[in-house]
Parts: structure tokens; sequence; C-alpha cells
């Protein structure tokens, strides 16, 4: 049957067929767009990093007071928690006397016994 067929009928059967090639890559390449737009996305929408160190906070007489001092990846420290660097860990425990969290024992690993 295709030595019926004429040599502009045969490529308009090719110019088809690619035409359908076509289609196909551009559908794969906006679905891969959108992959690497949804990875960004994701990227950009990460909690920030756990910090090394909180400071467990309560509230009292209309001020916040100092509780507990804890690692950065403890949950005992409640919602009202406050980043800190080792520094101000360190200071916190040895000159401010705020407790060390009985559970994660950030003294220990800031080598405060």
């Amino acid at each position: 049957m295709s030595d019926n067929l004429s040599r502009l009928d045969r490529l308009r059967i090719v110019r088809e067929w690619q035409a359908y090639q076509l289609g196909r890559t551009d559908r794969t390449i906006a679905e891969l767009e959108e992959r690497e737009a949804s990875a960004v996305r994701a990227a950009r929408a990460k909690p920030p990093p756990v910090a090394g160190w909180k400071l467990s906070v309560l509230r009292a007489g209309g001020g916040n007071q100092a509780d507990s001092v804890h690692t950065g990846d403890c949950g005992m420290g409640g919602k009202r928690t406050e980043a800190m660097t080792r520094e101000q860990a360190l200071r916190a425990l040895t000159q401010d006397g705020v407790t060390a969290c009985p559970y994660c024992r950030p003294d220990r690993e800031l080598g405060v016994l």
C-alpha cells in the first residue's frame, strides 16, 4: 500500500510524526521545568536550620524570665524559646544561673558539669 502513496503524501506523514514527537518533547520539557520549579519552591520553604542552643522563656510579671537552656533539637523547651549561640548558652549556664534541661543535658555538650 505504501507504493501507492505519492512522495508528497509520505512527506506529510513524516511531518505529522515529527509534530507528534515535538509535542511529546515539549510536554516532557514542561513537566521537568515544573519539577525544578517545585524543588526550588520547596527549598525556599524549608524551615530555618535548628539553632545549636535555645533558651526557654517564662512570662513573669509582665516580662520574660529565662527558664532553662536546651540543645537546638530538644522539644522540652515549649513554644516560647529563643535561639542562642554557644557562647550565650555557656554564659547563661555559668554566669546567669539558668538551669540546664534535665532531658537534653546541654551542660554535658557544652562541657559545663
